[in-house]
This record gives structure tokens, C-alpha cells and sequence, in this order.
């Protein structure tokens, strides 16, 4: 089997493992749990995202465009995410004694314990970026995979013994261990390395880094706080916990094509990025269809058969929602379709229109929400609510595709 498809294989357990944590959740502990833990996620990931922004992709700039070794960027990754934990734990402290007691007092320790695995998740993803060139992908997707497969491994014993709890503190310890994995990873490969390539000092530019970095992470940041927001929202206006656990399912529907969408972008990234005169919508379904090796298609279709097969067994009862998983399912789909025309985008160097777009995505997608929800559950206004997101969203894309802008990072 090729790396490559060594790499989407491992990449599909993690998604897989992320689906399964999800559910195990819900059948152990309840909807209710599961809602709770939704929330403490998405709000993680987007609180992470805000702190990384798009420095992973920097990185991987400095290294495979300017020609940075690792070395010489271990140093910043180690500060950067030391500061980080610095300045969470004071402000965790100062929020744990200011908090009041009563009113919603009790999600003030799942709130700060998940608060606290922020800065490794960040480390995680810093030190995950210096580990590609050295490790390889294969090496490279087992690490990427990790925090999913942590989380699953420390929700076992949390599940079993009952203790709700313990959600957020699986989110820490998996965090944690990533971090210290990745960390570990890189220090072992740098103490192989040849002397030439194990200069520490050699000169690069900070002020590309966060040149690069900001202009990506708008978009980032902007993606993770739909999730987030979405299900805020309808936990603000009235939908329980329970009904909220539900949608927290159905969005792992959803967040799917995004992962496969991710598995994808980078082979289209590095075409467009080259292509001259820059790739357009047709030379990006025939690169897409000259990879799509029957073996490729075979593995796929294997796993949609074992999905659709599995999920009616798995899925908790009382969230068993066709409506639901079906509209789930076609947003992340168009979002997969919208994801690799962003990708497009990039290599062009459009990233202002594309913060725009994320931003008008945010806004429609909680706009519809508050809106829907005020006829009809939770369960059906949010995935609704995605459908029409994302094929705004696309359209949007494919207008701006002929004349997007080409200033370049």
C-alpha cells in the first residue's frame, strides 16, 4: 500500500475513534452528557484555534518554502506554547476564585479544567508541525491521529465507572499526552539529524510567521466558532442538554467530510500553488478523478457501507433521527465541496475573501438557527440551518473563483 494511502487509512481511524468517543458517550452517560461534552469540545477547539491561529501552516511554510530547518524553529514552538500555559493557569486561578458560587457554579470546573488543555492542544499541533518533514506521513498521520485515540483510550474507564465528571478532565489528559508525545517525537529526531541540519541559529523571519499565520487563522478561528456558537445558541434558547447531546451527534455527521475534505487539500494545495495559469474548478475534478484509484474507492466505499450499516445499532435510542443524520450528511458534503474550492483560494493567496466568507457563514449559520429554533427542535433547525449555511457558502465560492483576488503570502 502506498504512504499515502497508509496515511488516509490511519487518518480515518482518528475520525472514526472522535465518532466512537462521541457515541460512547452517549450510551454510557446519557444525551445529557453528551451535550455537556459537545459544548466543552467545541468551545475547546475553538478557544485552541484562537491561540494556534494558522502558525501550524507557517511553519510548514518556513520549513518546505524558505528551506528552516527544524531546529532553528523548536525554540520559538517551545516558548510560544510555554507562554501559553503560563497564561492560562494565572487567569485559571484568577477565574476559579472570582467565579461566584452560585448561579452556574457547576461548569465552573469542567469549564477551567477544559480551559486548561487548551495551551497542550496548541503545543500539540506546534510540535505536530515540525514533525512532518523528519517523521514522514505516516509517522506524521499516527501523531495526528493521537489526541482522538487518547481521548477514546481515557474515556473508557470514565464511561464504565459513571463519572460525568471526568469529561473534561479526558479532554486535558489527552491534551496533555499529545502534546508530551509530539514534543518527545520531534526532540528524538532532531538528535538524528546531520550537523548541517541541526543548526539552531540559523536566521528566519518572525514577521513572516505571523504574516502568514494571521492571514489563515481569521478563517480558522472563524470555522471553529460555528460549532460552537451553534450549539450555545440553541442551548440559549431553550433546547435541554439531552436535545443538545443529540445535535452534538448528528454534528460528527457533518464534521466527517470535513476531515476527509482535510485528508485531500493538501495534494490539491500543492498543485494549485504550482499551476500556471491558476487551477479553476474543472482541473480540479480531473486531478481529483486521476487519484481516485479504484483501491482508493474501494476503501472508501467499504467504510460508507460499514457506516450506514453501523450507525443504526450504534446510535443511542432516542436520538435516532433519519432527518437528522441525512441533513447532517448533505451539509457536510457541500461543505467538503466548498472546502476544497477554499483550498483553491489559498494557493491564490485570496485569504481576505475567504475570511469574509467564513465570517458570513458564522453569521448565517447562527442566524438561522436562533431562527428555526423558535418552530422547531433543536435537532431539526441545526442541520437545516447547516444546509442552507453551506450552500450559500459554495455558491458564494464558485462566483469568486473566476476573478478571486492572486495576492500572494
Amino acid at each position: 500500500m502506498r504512504l499515502a494511502l497508509q496515511s488516509i487509512a490511519i487518518q480515518a481511524a482518528g475520525s472514526a475513534a472522535t465518532v466512537a468517543a462521541a457515541l460512547l458517550v452517549a450510551r454510557g452517560l446519557g444525551l445529557a452528557a453528551q451535550g455537556e461534552f459537545g459544548l466543552l469540545r467545541s468551545w475547546s477547539d475553538a478557544a485552541l484555534t484562537l491561540v494556534v491561529l494558522g502558525l501550524p501552516q507557517a511553519l510548514l511554510h518556513l520549513q518546505y518554502r524558505l528551506e528552516v530547518p527544524v531546529a532553528a524553529l523548536r525554540p520559538w514552538v517551545a516558548r510560544y506554547a510555554g507562554a501559553w500555559v503560563a497564561v492560562v493557569a494565572v487567569a485559571g486561578l484568577a477565574a476559579w476564585f472570582v467565579w461566584p458560587p452560585e448561579g452556574r457554579a457547576v461548569w465552573r470546573t469542567p469549564v477551567l479544567v477544559a480551559a486548561a488543555a487548551v495551551p497542550f492542544a496548541a503545543g500539540h499541533l506546534l510540535w505536530r508541525a515540525l514533525a512532518l518533514r523528519e517523521l514522514g506521513v505516516v509517522r506524521y498521520a499516527w501523531l495526528t491521529v493521537a489526541p482522538a485515540m487518547l481521548m477514546l483510550v481515557a474515556l473508557l474507564p470514565v464511561v464504565f465507572a459513571g463519572w460525568r465528571a471526568g469529561l473534561a478532565w479526558v479532554l486535558l489528559v489527552a491534551a496533555a499526552s499529545s502534546a508530551i508525545l509530539s514534543w518527545a517525537l520531534v526532540r528524538r529526531a532532531l538528535r538524528r539529524l546531520p550537523p548541517d541540519r541541526a543548526d539552531s541559529g540559523v536566521p528566519w523571519s518572525r514577521r513572516t510567521l505571523w504574516a502568514i499565520g494571521t492571514e489563515t487563522g481569521g478563517q480558522n478561528v472563524l470555522a471553529a466558532l460555528t460549532p460552537a456558537l451553534v450549539l450555545s445558541t440553541a442551548g440559549a434558547l431553550g433546547s435541554s442538554l439531552a436535545e443538545i447531546g443529540v445535535v452534538a451527534l448528528g454534528l460528527q455527521v457533518y464534521q466527517l467530510f470535513g476531515v476527509a475534505a482535510a485528508y485531500v487539500a493538501p495534494m490539491v494545495y500543492d498543485r494549485a500553488a504550482r499551476a500556471e495559469p491558476p487551477m479553476q474548478g474543472r482541473e480540479l475534478l480531473a486531478l481529483l478523478r486521476a487519484n481516485a484509484t479504484p483501491r482508493t474507492l474501494l476503501a472508501f466505499g467499504a467504510l460508507a457501507l460499514l457506516a450506514v450499516g453501523a450507525l443504526p445499532w450504534l446510535w443511542p435510542a432516542g436520538a435516532a433521527t433519519p432527518l437528522l443524520v441525512l441533513a447532517m450528511a448533505v451539509a457536510g458534503a457541500v461543505s467538503m465541496a466548498g472546502r476544497l474550492l477554499i483550498t483553491l483560494l489559498q494557493a491564490r493567496g485570496a485569504f481576505r475573501v475567504l475570511t469574509l466568507n467564513a465570517l458570513g457563514r458564522l453569521l448565517l449559520a447562527v442566524g438561522l438557527t436562533a431562527a428555526l429554533l423558535r418552530i422547531e427542535p433543536a435537532r431539526v433547525a441545526v442541520p437545516l440551518a447547516l444546509v442552507v449555511t453551506e450552500v450559500a457558502s459554495l455558491l458564494w465560492l464558485v462566483r469568486l473563483m473566476p476573478g478571486a483576488g492572486t495576492r500572494r503570502a
